[in-house]
């Protein structure tokens, strides 16, 4: 019993010194493919990461004009003034709301001022928008 111990275990320490001598040239032999490999995947791992990080960009600014763009329209739309009496009137809660906001920074003639710019250029507008139908072109 005691030789055939001693053969197995001779066998067993000689098919693992084979097996762990195959494993460390096939180790070294592969390590190039290895690595190649690691290298063309975190490229494209890299290239998805650029591309999801351009998307998420162009959607925040496609969310920020569409944003601007009905502020703008929304703010146009609310310079209304309804005259009450001859001598007073009421402007619509859009604009008091942009003036109550100025007004806590002292700017509220800043925003009165701004007000007159927008009639002033939206009639410029018309004009020219009028004008261009009036001539044909």
């Amino acid at each position: 019993m005691r030789l055939t111990q001693r053969v197995f275990s001779f066998l067993s320490s000689l098919l693992g010194h084979l097996f762990q001598t195959l494993f460390s040239f096939l180790k070294i032999l592969l390590r190039p493919l290895f690595i190649v490999i690691a290298l063309l995947l975190y490229f494209v791992y890299k290239i998805a990461e650029l591309a999801v990080t351009l998307i998420s960009l162009f959607l925040a600014i496609g969310k920020l004009l569409l944003a601007f763009i009905k502020g703008i329209f929304v703010t146009l739309a609310g310079f209304t003034y309804t005259p009450t009496t001859p001598h007073h009137g009421q402007w619509t809660s859009i604009f008091i709301n942009v003036a109550g906001g100025f007004e806590k920074f002292q700017l509220d003639k800043i925003a009165y001022i701004l007000q007159f710019g927008i009639w002033f250029g939206t009639a410029f507008a018309v004009v020219r928008i009028i004008s261009s139908i009036r001539s044909g072109e």
